[in-house]
């Protein structure tokens, strides 16, 4: 049950959603400590750990928005008040269409065209 509380005292929900959450917050803080380090590293590899950075911290939030409006779909419960809802619906993310790339296993043809609104 979704309300069922663990050993840390908290419920099954809201470990879960902390769980997305933190994957975010590591990333974030990631960013943070390598923006730091700019003085000991050479400024072409600098900027390409960064750049990699920034595309990380992308994907986390769409992989921790996208979950979390998934489990919300699922429990019907609330958010707890720390955890910032998803900017978009469940059907947004589920109709979200990753293009393809030469060499993609699976050789998916292209994203059909769409008009609705991109997460992300």
């Amino acid at each position: 049950a979704w309300t069922y509380r663990l050993r840390t005292g908290r419920t099954v929900w809201d470990s879960l959603l902390r769980h997305y959450q933190r994957g975010l917050d590591t990333v974030a803080r990631m960013r943070k400590t390598w923006a730091g380090l700019a003085r000991y590293v050479d400024p072409q590899r600098f900027r390409l750990t960064a750049d990699f950075l920034t595309i990380q911290q992308h994907n986390a939030q769409w992989w921790r928005d996208a979950s979390i409006a998934y489990w919300e779909s699922i429990s019907h419960l609330p958010l707890p008040p720390a955890i910032a809802p998803s900017p978009f619906p469940l059907k947004a993310y589920e109709a979200f269409c990753i293009p393809y790339v030469a060499g993609t296993p699976g050789g998916k043809p292209p994203c059909a065209p769409d008009d609705g609104p991109v997460p992300y």
